[in-house]
């Protein structure tokens, strides 16, 4: 119970903080030139739902087996870059800066993902979507800077 109260507050903060710096101005948003792979607004939403809930499944799993340190300041460096690319990208419209935060976003779950793959490959898949929504935010949003 103690690791579903902890995920819970910890993947909350992210999301609270996340919709805090949404900005969502759809005069700019659809003045981008995206590709042909960004997905519609629902499918996005439902990924980062999926998310949200990997999160979840992954901290309580590190929580109920006191693997606390050092996986969970990794997982508070993913959240926090994941707030700061919201912020850049869709507050103030800054593709660069938003690629800058997502890079490191990535590069926190990919250690995450290999660490708990070393460790326990139950883990992992259950941490999978955050990689699999970081590396297709990543490619997304290169894409959208190369055509705009």
């Amino acid at each position: 119970m103690i690791g579903m109260t902890v995920a819970l507050f910890a993947i909350l903060l992210v999301a609270g903080m996340s919709s805090y710096c949404f900005k969502m101005d759809f005069i700019w948003w659809n003045s981008l030139t995206k590709p042909a792979f960004v997905l519609p607004s629902a499918f996005w939403s439902s990924f980062v739902v999926v998310s949200y809930l990997s999160g979840i499944l992954s901290i309580t799993r590190l929580v109920e087996h006191k693997h606390i340190f050092p996986s969970m300041i990794f997982f508070a460096f993913l959240g926090t870059f994941c707030i700061l690319f919201v912020f850049a990208f869709f507050t103030l419209k800054n593709l660069l800066l938003a690629f800058v935060f997502m890079t490191f976003a990535l590069a926190f779950a990919y250690v995450l993902f290999i660490r708990f793959l070393t460790k326990d490959v139950t883990l992992a898949l259950m941490f999978s979507p955050i990689l699999l929504f970081d590396i297709y935010a990543f490619v997304s949003t290169l894409a959208i800077i190369m055509a705009n």
